[in-house]
């Protein structure tokens, strides 16, 4: 308990302290020092349950639930006011609703049902609380020099950063909380702080865009909650059942279990974003780069599919695995699809985070090994590689003006640090021998293994889109057919302290996947699917993976000596006519000057964003209520 208990006292102390901060520097101390203690505290306690799975019995401090309790009835009376008083009737309806049930299920239920491991923590919770910790960690220094050019940029949206920097703290603590919860109403209690969290970050402008956005991942995810609490009666009244260890143990073809499984797997998705809930994380692409950042790599969406993980020994060939497993993969497919017709930097990066989301959710849902193996190490690679990208696009976004992939060619010269981080970015989302890459290939043999072909073709094609547009974007940045005039920004050394680091994980992890494999993910496996198990990655792979990487890294690094001494004759881009110097226009006939265009395809003819929303969310709808008819009707008829 020691070691857990710093995971939470520790976000939660710096966050009083940010809140009363008023300056630049205090904010600049408060925050580094947080972000070193938080990284600090999860690798200590990596290092301190590595070799063993750790259980806590909080039953003899009942009033923890209590203060939960109190806590929760006041966020949902926050919510129903607000919701209310903003005519977000939904929002109101689904709070009302949620802690009504929540609070009788307390008196009549939970008091009589004692849990005997409160908090667990087991290796998948080790790798949470270190994507949160380090990850969580880089955004929040990230954010220090980041929200001050944000301000300055935009002089007219009030400055709350106190209220930022605490709403990141209490972010970070329910994230901990959550990822080590084996108590259901204890993962719930962070799992609807979570909730008020992304409303608190998305809402930070005040805008009308931003208040929009952040009602709707409010109500979406309070929905979610409402899911939650009804899966947990379910198991309360039937199973008297409230662990999560107690849970996955039960039959899985329960009709009871089915239908409190299903219910809280669809509590997964919408905070996971997976059609047709993933409105509000497209919405959350207006808010500032760190609350982006936040919550597509070390929070909110990470949760959802923890979640579903967690179920995943419950799932498989009954109505809630088939609807994870069609939901995920349809999700996957279409949101990959919808990528490619974007060139708003951000638009790809959150289109590309629920399609990785989805590929995790199908792993789950089919419920093997592999499967299994392939989600979890797409949760780890996805973490870094996504943080490190949106950050990058961040301050691209202030380097140039625009984050619009067409005004990024050239960037190289005009800033090689920011090609650099962007570049590794991509390459770890989609380039051998990087992680997300060798996890797809696992995902497809899986779900070959498993005989669902129609999922094994959606991934077959989603992976060939995915690899579609990580080109054009890569493709812009390497070229240098024009330049984008830049501005006088320069970036700080928090920005270029979290971009480093990421970057540098991003390699690291890639050389020590095995290592992440055998030492994490295998022990956890085995222990959830009570079976041995073996990695699907042999020992000489990791031999093919260094040379890779010296081949993207080593070898060019080496060689540069040799091309700095060539001389070089620069000469202007040949044109359809005069160049007029700036290679980005000439003289054509008449001498009337044109722009150049040179533009990757979009197809916006075919791949338009609003039909292909509503036809694959529609899709993913039906399948939804259809699991949840036959979960229901299987339970009560």
């Amino acid at each position: 308990m020691p070691t857990i208990l710093p995971l939470l006292g520790v976000p939660l102390v710096f966050a009083v302290f940010t809140f009363f901060a008023r300056t630049q520097k205090a904010f600049a101390r408060t925050v580094r020092a947080a972000a070193v203690c938080v990284a600090a505290a999860s690798l200590l306690c990596v290092a301190a349950h590595y070799g063993d799975v750790y259980s806590a019995d909080l039953s003899a401090y009942p009033r923890i639930k209590t203060v939960m309790l109190a806590i929760e009835v006041a966020m949902s009376a926050y919510l129903i006011y607000i919701g209310a008083a903003r005519r977000h009737f939904l929002l109101s309806l689904f709070s009302a609703a949620q802690i009504g049930a929540f609070v009788w299920f307390e008196a009549a239920y939970g008091h009589s049902i004692r849990v005997k491991e409160a908090v667990t923590v087991d290796r998948l919770s080790l790798i949470m609380i270190a994507i949160v910790g380090v990850i969580g960690g880089l955004i929040c220094v990230y954010a220090v020099e980041y929200m001050k050019d944000f301000h300055r940029h935009h002089p007219e949206y009030k400055d709350r950063r106190p209220m930022f920097f605490t709403v990141l703290m209490v972010f970070l603590a329910a994230m901990f909380g959550l990822v080590v919860s084996n108590d259901l109403s204890f993962m719930l209690f962070f799992w609807e702080v979570t909730s008020l969290c992304s409303f608190l970050l998305i809402g930070y402008t005040r805008t009308p865009e931003a208040e929009k956005n952040a009602f709707l991942a409010v109500v979406i995810n309070t929905f979610g909650g409402l899911c939650f609490t009804v899966g947990i009666v379910l198991l309360a009244v039937y199973e008297n059942i409230l662990d999560l260890n107690g849970l996955i143990r039960l039959n899985p073809d329960a009709p009871i279990v089915v239908a409190a499984v299903f219910l809280i797997a669809c509590a997964g998705l919408t905070k996971a974003a997976q059609l047709p809930f993933s409105g509000w994380l497209l919405g959350a692409m207006a808010a500032p780069t760190p609350t982006s950042a936040m919550l597509h790599s070390s929070t909110m969406v990470k949760a959802g599919v923890y979640v579903i993980i967690r179920l995943a020994p419950l799932l498989g060939r009954n109505a809630a695995g088939v609807s994870m497993t069609l939901v995920g993969g349809v999700t996957f497919f279409a949101t990959a699809v919808l990528a490619v017709g974007q060139s708003d930097a951000k638009k790809i990066l959150a289109y590309s985070t629920i399609s990785n989301l989805g590929l995790i959710v199908a792993c789950a849902g089919i419920n093997t090994a592999e499967s299994l193996w392939a989600a979890v190490m797409l949760i780890v690679f996805h973490a870094i590689a996504k943080s490190l990208l949106f950050l990058a696009v961040g301050s691209t976004e202030y380097q140039l003006g625009s984050r619009n992939v067409e005004d990024m060619d050239g960037l190289f010269q005009i800033s090689p640090a920011l090609t650099t981080f962007l570049a590794v970015g991509i390459a770890g989302m989609f380039v051998a021998p990087f992680g997300m890459l060798i996890s797809k290939w696992a995902a497809m043999k899986a779900f070959v293994d498993s005989g669902n072909v129609p999922v094994v073709l959606m991934l077959a094609f989603g992976s060939s889109v995915t690899l579609f547009f990580w080109t054009k974007w890569l493709g812009k940045l390497i070229a240098n057919a024009h330049r984008t005039a830049p501005t006088n920004y320069v970036m700080r050394g928090d920005e270029k302290v979290s971009m480093y680091s990421l970057a540098a994980l991003v390699v690291v992890v890639c050389l020590a996947h095995p290592l992440i494999s055998s030492g994490f993910i295998a022990p956890y496996i085995e222990g959830a699917m009570l079976t041995p198990f073996a990695s699907p990655i042999a020992s000489r792979t990791t031999t093919v993976i260094i040379l890779m990487l010296c081949m993207l890294f080593i070898i060019p690094i080496v060689l540069l000596p040799l091309y700095t001494r060539r001389r070089v004759k620069r000469t202007s881009v040949y044109m359809s006519g005069e160049n007029t110097g700036d290679n980005r226009s000439f003289r054509g006939g008449m001498g009337r000057v044109r722009p150049v265009e040179l533009r990757n395809w979009y197809m916006p003819s075919l791949l338009r964003e609003k039909r292909l929303l509503a036809a694959g969310g529609g899709v993913c709808a039906l399948i939804v209520l259809g699991g949840f008819f036959v979960a229901m009707g299987g339970a009560f008829l």
